[in-house]
């Protein structure tokens, strides 16, 4: 125990050198969540988009719940889209300017 003569109060050696200390950081911190879809998935899906609108003569729009049915039926992936994914798919398109979905009616357009 140190004793400090300005205060009079004592301060424990080992707590001062903790104080110091920097905090202690993970030696191996968890790595990141891959967040949104891989753009394997996403090639993916802009192929399917591609055959589904390629598949009929004149087809301007296509069902959101149609894409939803059979997006997974197409290729029988191994690792299957679901819901979400396929909603990250279609705004990726829009950003770039190749599908527009209308939450209105549900539809999905090719542009």
């Amino acid at each position: 125990v140190v004793s400090t003569q300005s205060t009079g109060e004592t301060m424990d050696t080992e707590d001062s050198a903790r104080a110091a200390a920097p905090p202690q950081l993970p030696a191996d911190p968890a790595p990141a969540a891959q967040e949104g879809v891989t753009e394997e998935k996403l090639e993916a899906f802009r192929k399917f988009i591609h055959e589904i609108f390629s598949s009929g003569h004149n087809i301007e729009q296509v069902p959101l719940d149609k894409i939803l049915e059979e997006v997974n039926q197409a290729g029988s992936r191994p690792d299957p889209f679901d819901e979400d994914e396929v909603m990250e798919c279609i705004n990726k398109m829009m950003e770039e300017n190749q599908v527009y979905l209308d939450m209105g009616t549900r539809a999905v357009f090719l542009i």
